[in-house]
């Protein structure tokens, strides 16, 4: 047994672990690192690692990379001034492939077939040095035979003996010269073997190492139920920040289904604040499409911070070039409910810098559907505008010449009740802060409104007699447009007489 093989042995640290081989390949890797004579902070930083990593691979709560594996090593024999015996360094590498196979075992076939095509790899290249080898010995007995072919001619007249040992000679090494030739043809055949052999070992590496990454999983994850234990003696430990870290690890590495089943352990286990950390980081650092189909699970959580830091998270993700995406994936595909992508795109509308900006989310998240949306937080988020926009009017005009008059007649809706406040800045006094196509384009809009409530209520709050003026373009504007009977007079006094006296005016004229 070699040297690292002897030092498995037991300690709190293994039965931490949770899985015998992982602990034990720990215990082997730290009587490794003892050797380096150095505080594991320090080698976190020569190594480039978070020393919690290092604290980690060490103790054996987590399989430690192959990668990690090899520059111990390499440390090791550094500080040695010495190489480790070829031994043990393959019984530490079969002593990680042992925990790789509990732990997680598309990788260790992955691993174990990477193996096959070193060796295939090696086996290929030894087949091209005995090819060589036996082209340089054929060529020399060739050569041979060629030099005894001149003495043969030289001596074709004498019939002594030198001329019958030539002979002998010459048959001798034609003889060898066949049986090099069919030496060479064996090892071109091995080596073509080899090569396909080889070819195939590693078109069986790309698909699983392109199936793995579909996955996502880490190779240093431990089962889950070990995990969950793992967590358990953390939290009873008070070890509250390293808990975390691996929280955070797993909310990233974990395949998504034991994500999943985390976050209601998690939940009931340790209780809301670790719950709604783990959602975030979800959100935060796995692929957008992990993302979405996370989110009917934070749905069944109910309104609570659970689905609050979930939605501020893919929130903070959302870009004109990913909105679409998110909308339409979280929109529910049996009831067409926009709840989940509404409560998203507000949070993300809130925190553009422009009513441009503003304008170009909403119309990126809208690209491609043709029905009328039902982002009513999201209108009610730009209906209170911004410092200088009042009712949002600005990224209503926005939307409309975006082509978006449904969304734009939501923001409207949503910034004008239906009786004006008295202590509500004047409608008129906002309009005036537009430029006058601005103007056009927010009337053209009001006029063909399908909503005569809105439409009606948009011409109320512009009844002021400070903004005749702009009370008329509307009205003139709805009259050329043949939609000024839509306007509803019995809901508003002040808005007949204004409409008539409208009239008159115009039939003076």
């Amino acid at each position: 047994m070699t040297e690292l093989a002897r030092t498995q042995g037991s300690s709190s640290e293994i039965e931490r672990g949770g899985v015998p081989e992982v602990a034990a390949l720990g215990k082997v890797l730290t009587d490794l690192f003892k050797r380096l004579d150095i505080p594991q902070s320090q080698y976190a930083h020569r190594v480039h690692l978070d020393k919690s990593a290092v604290s980690r691979y060490l103790s054996g709560r987590r399989l430690a990379p192959q990668d990690f594996v090899d520059r111990l090593v390499r440390e090791v024999e550094e500080h040695l001034g010495a190489p480790l015996q070829p031994e043990a360094k393959e019984a530490l590498r079969n002593q990680r492939l042992d925990a790789l196979r509990v732990c997680n075992p598309d990788e260790f076939q992955l691993e174990t077939l990477r193996g096959e095509l070193a060796r295939s790899r090696r086996d290929a290249q030894r087949a091209d040095r005995n090819i060589e080898a036996l082209h340089t010995l054929l060529e020399r007995k060739e050569a041979e035979v060629r030099h005894l072919a001149d003495d043969l001619t030289r001596l074709r007249l004498d019939w002594g003996a030198e001329r019958a040992d030539l002979a002998r000679t010459q048959d001798d090494l034609l003889r060898e010269v066949a049986r090099l030739r069919e030496d060479l043809r064996d090892a071109e055949h091995l080596r073509a073997d080899a090569e396909r052999h080889g070819e195939e070992l590693r078109e069986q590496v790309l698909g699983l190492e392109e199936e793995l990454s579909r996955r996502a999983p880490s190779a240093g994850n431990l089962p889950l139920a070990a995990f969950k234990e793992q967590l358990v003696a953390l939290w009873e430990e008070e070890d509250f920040p390293e808990a975390s870290r691996e929280l955070t690890e797993a909310a990233w590495s974990r395949p998504l289904a034991e994500a999943v089943e985390l976050l209601d352990w998690v939940k009931e286990t340790a209780g809301l604040t670790p719950a709604v950390a783990f959602v975030a980081d979800v959100a935060r650092l796995r692929p957008l499409p992990d993302v979405l189909a996370f989110a009917p699970e934070v749905a069944w959580q109910g309104r609570s911070r659970i689905q609050e830091s979930w939605t501020t998270a893919v929130a903070a993700r959302v870009t004109t070039r990913n909105a679409a995406v998110v909308h339409q994936g979280l929109r529910n595909a049996e009831t067409l409910s926009d709840s989940e992508s509404d409560r998203v795109l507000a949070e993300a509308v809130s925190r553009t810098r422009s009513d441009a900006d503003a304008v170009g989310l909403v119309t990126a998240a809208l690209s491609g559907s043709s029905a009328p949306p039902r982002l009513f937080r999201v209108a009610q988020t730009l209906a209170r505008g911004r410092r200088g926009d009042h009712f949002g009017l600005r990224v209503a005009v926005g939307l409309a010449e975006a082509g978006r008059h449904d969304m734009a007649a939501l923001v409207l809706a949503a910034a004008l009740p239906d009786r004006p406040e008295a202590d509500e800045v004047r409608l008129g006094v906002v309009i005036l802060e537009l430029t006058g196509a601005q103007i056009e384009t927010l009337f053209d809009l009001v006029t063909w409104l399908d909503d005569t409530r809105l439409m009606t209520t948009f011409a109320v709050w512009l009844n002021h007699p400070r903004d005749t003026v702009l009370l008329d373009w509307l009205l003139r504007t709805m009259a050329q447009q043949g939609r000024l009977g839509l306007l509803d007079l019995g809901a508003s006094r002040a808005l007949r007489d204004a409409v008539g006296d409208w009239r008159r005016r115009s039939r003076g004229k």
